[in-house]
């Protein structure tokens, strides 16, 4: 298995299983935590809604040395929650 396909796996299907987890109770939880929660939905619905769009893109419009498709489909799940909930935790701070 890919590093690729793996981070594509664990964004698909981990990160929502995770934000499930968190979310549970979110009221009592810490604000930190309540901040960097919705920066992390919020950046999973960014990173989904931005592979989709580059999915419905057709394979004759890429070129081989295109790689911010690789990048949307394989690691924006990853990647763009992970920063949504570092955004969510520096807003958290700036607002204290």
């Amino acid at each position: 298995m890919s590093a690729g396909l793996a981070a594509f796996l664990l964004g698909l299907f981990v990160v929502p299983v995770a934000l499930l987890m968190v979310g549970h109770r979110l009221r009592r939880r810490r604000p930190e935590i309540r901040t960097m929660f919705w920066g992390a939905v919020v950046g999973h619905c960014l990173a989904g809604i931005l592979a989709v769009v580059l999915g419905m893109i057709p394979p004759e419009a890429w070129t081989a040395e295109e790689r911010v498709r690789g990048f949307a489909g394989l690691w924006a799940l990853l990647v763009f929650p992970l920063v949504g909930a570092i955004a969510g935790r520096l807003m958290h701070r700036r607002t204290d």
